[in-house]
């Protein structure tokens, strides 16, 4: 009686038409047909492609270690096994060592004679030519929705969205409006000085989600977990897609029959921008490590009526925290000092938000990129002189070259016409209702949530000192801009002005 040995491999567990348990059926029911007997357990590779060596395969290298006592190795089909001749031949050449055949127990392959060993090496060969066949038509449909400007699936670039394709066929990538918000708004932080540390500890603080995250919600796939890194931030802000220029892979962007970068999509920067991005990106690379200190979702929030001064996170040997501030500059330290319990302080913000705010509507701010064609248009005219240089100087000969040359040169034109007309419109922040009321955004926001939204609104909170020994928080602290005196210059120039 012989002994078999059942190998099983699935690569979609989703896939009912050739399941596991469809396939040991299978099997188990011809070795019974022929006389034999099932020596184990069936060898099974779940969730592995066809595509994969079949030596890489954990359930089939561990098939190969224990052939001792096996006669025949049965799969459900060839293509079990592997999809090239080359994967086919090599567990053709192991189970030799060990004297074992290989049959399949739905085609007609017994590699017991040797007219199963040559049908089973011309089924491996017209798998691997199917596979071949099927990645050429894939490679050929990327190929041709390149050349059409369509997006053929993968990741979404952040700042970008597919959309459909004006024509109707397929898709395209276009602006996500919400992602450039995002990225302005981090342009801002970083050329006011913070780290990509600290912004990427920002969006991950307020919930915003990550490029990964962003881009499965847009194709309609679950989003995982995922946090903002720095350095995957850093590779955002400096990608050409910033400048509105689609990368072509092996790197360089794609650029128009005059060699100059082709306006894929608005920017998301200004040249002048990026470059101050870039360059403030460089100087903190350089720039000494600070010590990381403990942080508060008030921290930046509390200031000291006084002198100004944010209030200090502090811990009594009591093990008290508090807000506080001795008030130490040029003039000295100012008296009386300013302290706060933190747990009434945060107690008081949480109530008194909603009272004095609440009814205020939410407000979100939309970037207005602007449009500035000046560097485009310099380019331009630096592309038209060299076209003349060129020609000056003999470079194009006869009457082909003297058609692409004048070609080449009204394109350059028409483009610095167009160029020409762009009117110059300032970047800016415009800001629209939402619709809901402050009260609700506050009452389903974390602490930290909340922290962020005060700054974002200019608010902070000034504690005065205390007039009495346990005076309550809400007798001495109130909400206010972050510069009370510029605030009220500010307003009373507005009222000038009406």
């Amino acid at each position: 009686m012989d002994r078999y040995a059942l190998y099983e491999r699935l690569s979609r567990v989703t896939d009912a038409s050739t399941s596991i348990q469809r396939q040991d059926e299978t099997c188990r029911a011809e070795v019974v047909h022929r006389g034999g007997r099932v020596v184990g357990d069936a060898y099974v590779d779940a969730g592995v492609s066809g595509a994969r060596p079949p030596l890489e395969r954990p359930a089939m290298k561990r098939l190969l270690e224990e052939l001792a006592g096996v006669d025949i190795v049965m799969v459900w089909k060839i293509d079990r096994i592997a999809r090239s001749f080359v994967g086919f031949a090599d567990i053709v050449k192991e189970l030799d060592k060990q004297n074992v055949a290989l049959v399949s127990a739905t085609e007609p392959v017994d590699m017991t004679g040797p007219q199963g060993r040559a049908m089973a090496q011309m089924i491996a060969i017209f798998a691997e030519l199917e596979r071949e066949m099927i990645k050429a038509r894939v490679q050929d449909s990327m190929r041709k929705a390149r050349e059409d400007k369509r997006f053929h699936g993968g990741r979404v670039p952040y700042g970008l969205t597919p959309a459909p394709h004006p024509d109707g066929k397929g898709r395209v990538l276009v602006r996500d409006t919400h992602a450039v918000g995002v990225l302005r708004e981090v342009l801002l932080w970083v050329l006011d000085g913070k780290t990509l540390t600290e912004c990427a500890r920002r969006l991950n603080e307020r919930g915003e989600p990550t490029s990964r995250q962003r881009g499965a919600t847009l194709k309609g796939d679950k989003a995982q977990a995922s946090r903002w890194r720095t350095r995957g931030l850093r590779w955002i802000l400096e990608s050409p897609t910033m400048l509105g220029h689609r990368p072509i892979p092996g790197g360089g962007v794609e650029v128009d029959e005059s060699g100059l970068p082709v306006i894929a999509w608005p920017p998301v920067f200004s040249r002048d921008e990026m470059d101050a991005l870039i360059s403030e990106l460089d100087g903190q690379k350089h720039a000494p490590r600070k010590a990381p200190a403990a942080s508060h979702w008030l921290s930046g929030v509390v200031r000291c009526w006084p002198c100004g001064r944010n209030l200090k996170q502090r811990t009594s040997s009591d093990g008290v925290s508090s807000f506080s501030c001795g008030g130490v500059s040029e003039t000295g330290r100012h008296k009386p000092g300013v302290y706060v319990n933190k747990s009434s302080l945060v107690e008081w913000v949480h109530e008194e938000f909603p009272r004095v705010y609440g009814l205020l509507p939410e407000v979100r701010r939309v970037w207005h990129p602007g449009s500035d064609a000046t560097r485009d248009l310099a380019q331009v005219n630096r592309a038209i002189r060299g076209l003349r240089d060129d020609r000056d100087a003999g470079l194009y000969e006869g009457e082909d070259d003297e058609k692409e040359y004048r070609g080449r040169m009204a394109k350059m034109i028409n483009r610095r016409k167009s160029l020409q007309g762009v009117p110059i419109e300032e970047p800016h922040w415009e800001e629209q209702e939402t619709g809901r009321k402050l009260s609700d955004v506050w009452a389903e926001a974390s602490d930290v949530q909340r922290g962020t939204m005060l700054l974002e609104y200019g608010l902070h909170v000034w504690v005065k000192p205390s007039a009495v020994r346990g005076e309550q928080v809400g007798n001495r602290a109130e909400f206010g801009p972050a510069d009370p005196e510029r605030d009220a210059m500010d307003e009373a120039a507005h009222q000038a002005s009406l």
